[in-house]
C-alpha cells in the first residue's frame, strides 16, 4: 500500500479549531440557538437567522459522524469552512480556492456529495486521500453513471470530487496527492456531459390537464371559498372556547338534548373513520348510538369528553333523542345556494358535513387557492412559501375602477441567505386566492388571523397537494358543483410557471381557463417587471418574451413553408406578406450560386425571416405583420399613427392592410358570423344597426370563403 506523505492524526489540530461554527461561516444566530464549535461532531445550525421556508431544518444539522474515519470527518469540517469563508486568512492565500462565498443551502449539498464520495473510496478500501488515482475517479464516474444519473445530477458529484483538490495545501489530516487533480484537463461540466444554457426542458402542463384544473380551482376559491372560509373559522372560534376535564352532570345532559328536541335538530354525527374504529372495538352495527358524536355533545357542555361511566348513564336519554330527531352531520346542513360550474344551476355549496369532513374541505380549498396563486402568478415555490399575513399589500386604485394589485415575498433563488424583499404584481383573482389562504390559514390554527410573519402556505409539496385537490374534484362532491374531471398528470411549482410564460408568449392561441384573461396576467407580469426590472417578476417577464420570439419566428416559419407548398396567406395583408418571402427566395437563389462550400440551411432561412417574424402580433381572429404603423387601421382609428404597437382593441382585421388568416382563425369567423345572423334574424333591430350588423356579417362571411379555398384548393 502506498504511504501517504500526512501522519494521520484523529486530534490533528486544524486551524480552526475551538472556534464557533456561525462565526467561521459568517451566519448570525438566533440568541437562543445552539452554538457549535469547529471540532463538534455534529453542527446544530438550526437557529440561523432568516432560513428560507422551503429550507428544511434537517439540511441544517451536519452529522459528520456518519463518516467513519475520523481524520475524513475532519477534512470535510475544513472543506465546508473553505466553501463558506473564502476570505478567511487561511484560505485566501490558496491559489486555486474558490472566491466567492457559497449559500449555506450549496455547501449543505456539498457536505452530501463529499460524505457519499468518501464512504465509496472506503468500500474500494481506500483508507487516505493520498492512496487515490485516476483509475479511482474513473471507477467512481463509471458507477454513477450505470446509476442513471442525470448530467444536472452527476454534475454536482463532479464539482465535490474536482473541488477538494483545490484546497489540498490547507487540510490538516488528510489530502489528494501533491498535483493532483481528478479528470486533469477537463471542466465538471465536460466530464459530466452538461451543457450550459440551451432549451428550457422543463415541460409545461397539458392542455387537458391545465384547463379543467384551473378552471375547478377559480370556483373553489371565488364561489365556495368564502363559505368554506366562514365555516371553518367558526369551527375554530367554537374549538377555541376554553373546556374542562369536568364530569357533567344527568340533568345538564338532558337539558342540552331537551334543545335539540326543541329545536327539531339532529344529533351530531360522527365520521366516517371513527364510526369503523368503534365497530372493530366491539361496537354493535345495530346500535342506535354508533354514529353518535359524543365529542361534540361534549363540547356543548364545555368539558373534554365522557367517560364510560357518564355514556352508561346517559344511553338511554340519548336513545330517545336521536329516535325522535336523529343524526347527521352538524355543519353547513343549511348551506347557501351557489351556481354549478357547467349548468349554472342552483345548489348548496355543500353537502351536511361532519367536523373531519370540514377540516378536509378546509385543506382542498386551501390546496386550491395555492395551485391558483402559482398557476396564474408564475412564482417560484419558494417565494410562494415565503408569502405571510402581511404579503397583501393594499390594492391601489390607478384610474377609476382601475386597481393595481400586488403581493409582498422574497425573493430566494439567486441571493444571499435569507434573500431579499420583493413585489409581485398580479391579477385580482390571485390576490383574492392568497387572501382566501390566509383566512383558512388562521382558522386552521385557531386564530382571529394568522401571526403576520407566519408563512401562508408553509412548506409544501405542489404535486402532493395537486393529486389531494385533484382526487377531490373527481369525486362524487366535484361532480355535483359541476365541476370537469381533471385528467391524470402531476404537476410541479416549475411546471405552472413554464407553462404560464408558454402560454403569454403564444397568446391567444394557447388553452386558458375561463374567467383568467391572459392579457390581464401579461400587462400585471408586465407592470411589475417595469416596477422592479430586477425583481423575480422580471425574470418571468423575460422568460416570457424569449418564447414569445421564439413562437413568433416558428410561425412566420410555418407561414413560409405553407408559402413554398403553394398554399398563400389570405386577407388584406397577404400581398405585402407574400412579397416578404418572395423576397426570401431571392436571397436564398443568390446563395445557392455562391460556391459549394456556402449550403443554404434552416438556419439562412431563420435570419432571412428573423424581422419579418418580429413584427408578428398575434391577434385572436388573425396575424398582424405590423410592419408600417402609417398602414394600421387600428392606428388610424385611434388618431395615433406614430405609435409602435397595435392596438388589439380596435382592430378590424377585415379591412386593414396588414392582417392575414389561416386556417386557426377560422372557427373565430364562423362564430362571429353566426352571431351576427342571429341578430339580424331579430325584426326589432333598428334599421342602422341592421346595416352595420350586415357590413359585419358579409365581411365575415368573405373572410371564412377566403381561408376555406387557401385550405382545401391543392398545393401548387
Amino acid at each position: 500500500m502506498t504511504t501517504h506523505p500526512i501522519h494521520h492524526e484523529t486530534l490533528a489540530q486544524s486551524p480552526f479549531s475551538g472556534q464557533y461554527v456561525h462565526e467561521l461561516l459568517d451566519l448570525d444566530m438566533e440568541p437562543a440557538g445552539p452554538r457549535p464549535r469547529f471540532d463538534d461532531h455534529r453542527w446544530d445550525l438550526r437557529g440561523v437567522r432568516d432560513t428560507p421556508i422551503q429550507f428544511h431544518p434537517l439540511y441544517l444539522v451536519w452529522d459528520f459522524s456518519e463518516i467513519t474515519q475520523p481524520h475524513w470527518q475532519l477534512l470535510v469540517r475544513e472543506f465546508l469552512v473553505a466553501l463558506r469563508a473564502p476570505r478567511h486568512a487561511v484560505i485566501a492565500q490558496l491559489p486555486w480556492a474558490l472566491r466567492d462565498q457559497l449559500s449555506l443551502s450549496t455547501c449543505a449539498q456539498r457536505r452530501i456529495k463529499a460524505v457519499a464520495w468518501l464512504r465509496w473510496l472506503a468500500e474500494e478500501g481506500v483508507g487516505h486521500l493520498g492512496e487515490l488515482t485516476q483509475q479511482h475517479c474513473d471507477r467512481w464516474l463509471h458507477q454513477r453513471r450505470a446509476d442513471g444519473l442525470r448530467s444536472t445530477s452527476l454534475l454536482c458529484d463532479i464539482v465535490v470530487v474536482k473541488d477538494l483538490a483545490r484546497y489540498t495545501e490547507m487540510f490538516t489530516a488528510d489530502r489528494y496527492p501533491t498535483g493532483f487533480m481528478p479528470w486533469s484537463g477537463t471542466t465538471a461540466s465536460q466530464v459530466a456531459g452538461f451543457k450550459r444554457g440551451g432549451e428550457n426542458t422543463t415541460p409545461p402542463i397539458t392542455d387537458a390537464v391545465l384547463g379543467p384544473a384551473l378552471r375547478a380551482g377559480l370556483y373553489l376559491v371565488e364561489t365556495v371559498g368564502p363559505h368554506a372560509a366562514a365555516l371553518a373559522e367558526h369551527l375554530a372560534a367554537r374549538r377555541s372556547i376554553p373546556i374542562s376535564d369536568r364530569r357533567p352532570r344527568h340533568d345538564e345532559y338532558t337539558e342540552l338534548l331537551a334543545d335539540y328536541i326543541a329545536r327539531g335538530e339532529p344529533l351530531p354525527e360522527l365520521d366516517e373513520h371513527h364510526v369503523r374504529e368503534r365497530m372493530a372495538a366491539g361496537w354493535n352495527s345495530d346500535d342506535p348510538l354508533l354514529r353518535v358524536t359524543f365529542a361534540e355533545l361534549a363540547r356543548d357542555l364545555r368539558t373534554r369528553r365522557f367517560h364510560a361511566p357518564e355514556l352508561r348513564r346517559f344511553r338511554e336519554v340519548t336513545e330517545s333523542a336521536a329516535a325522535q330527531v336523529g343524526v347527521s352531520p352538524q355543519w353547513a346542513r343549511d348551506a347557501a345556494l351557489v351556481c354549478r360550474a357547467d349548468s349554472g344551476d342552483r345548489v348548496p355549496w355543500s353537502r351536511p358535513l361532519t367536523t373531519a369532513q370540514v377540516d378536509d374541505l378546509t385543506l382542498i380549498v386551501f390546496n386550491a387557492a395555492l395551485f391558483v396563486t402559482s398557476t396564474i402568478t408564475g412564482m417560484r415555490s419558494g417565494e410562494l412559501m415565503e408569502l405571510n399575513g402581511e404579503s397583501l399589500l393594499p390594492p391601489e386604485e390607478v384610474t377609476a375602477g382601475l386597481m393595481r394589485f400586488r403581493l409582498a415575498s422574497t425573493l430566494i433563488k439567486g441571493q444571499q441567505w435569507g434573500g431579499v424583499s420583493d413585489e409581485w404584481v398580479v391579477i385580482e383573482p390571485a390576490y383574492r386566492a392568497v387572501e382566501l389562504a390566509i383566512r383558512l390559514a388562521g382558522a386552521k390554527t385557531y386564530l382571529a388571523a394568522p401571526r403576520p410573519r407566519e408563512s401562508v402556505f408553509g412548506r409544501f409539496n405542489l404535486t402532493e397537494r395537486f393529486r389531494a385537490f385533484r382526487r377531490w374534484v373527481n369525486s362524487p362532491n366535484g361532480a355535483r358543483l359541476g365541476l370537469e374531471p381533471i385528467p391524470d398528470g402531476d404537476i410541479t411549482a416549475r411546471m405552472t410557471r413554464r407553462s404560464l410564460s408558454l402560454e403569454m408568449a403564444h397568446r391567444p392561441h394557447g388553452l386558458w381557463a375561463a374567467k383568467v384573461h391572459l392579457k390581464q396576467v401579461s400587462v400585471s407580469t408586465t407592470e411589475g417587471y417595469a416596477a422592479r426590472p430586477g425583481g423575480a417578476q422580471g425574470r418571468l417577464h423575460a422568460e416570457m418574451k424569449r418564447e414569445e420570439h421564439t413562437h413568433k419566428l416558428e410561425l412566420t416559419k410555418a407561414a413560409y413553408r405553407a408559402y413554398r407548398d403553394g398554399r398563400f396567406p389570405v386577407g388584406p395583408g397577404a400581398r405585402g406578406l407574400i412579397a416578404a418571402f418572395e423576397h426570401v427566395d431571392d436571397e436564398l437563389a443568390k446563395l445557392d450560386a455562391t460556391p459549394a462550400t456556402v449550403v443554404a440551411t434552416d438556419r439562412h432561412v431563420e435570419l432571412l425571416l428573423k424581422k419579418r417574424a418580429a413584427a408578428l402580433h398575434i391577434q385572436p381572429a388573425n396575424y398582424c405583420w405590423f410592419t408600417d404603423p402609417a398602414k394600421a387601421l387600428c392606428l388610424k382609428l385611434a388618431g395615433t399613427p406614430t405609435a409602435d404597437q397595435p392596438l388589439a382593441g380596435l382592430c378590424d382585421a377585415a379591412r386593414c392592410p396588414q392582417a392575414t388568416f389561416n386556417a386557426e382563425h377560422r372557427e373565430i369567423w364562423a362564430g362571429a358570423a353566426k352571431t351576427t345572423e342571429t341578430f339580424l334574424g331579430n325584426p326589432r333591430i333598428p334599421v342602422g344597426e341592421k346595416q352595420r350588423l350586415t357590413a359585419e356579417h358579409d365581411r365575415a362571411r368573405q373572410v371564412i370563403a377566403a381561408i376555406d379555398h387557401a385550405t382545401t384548393r391543392e398545393p401548387q
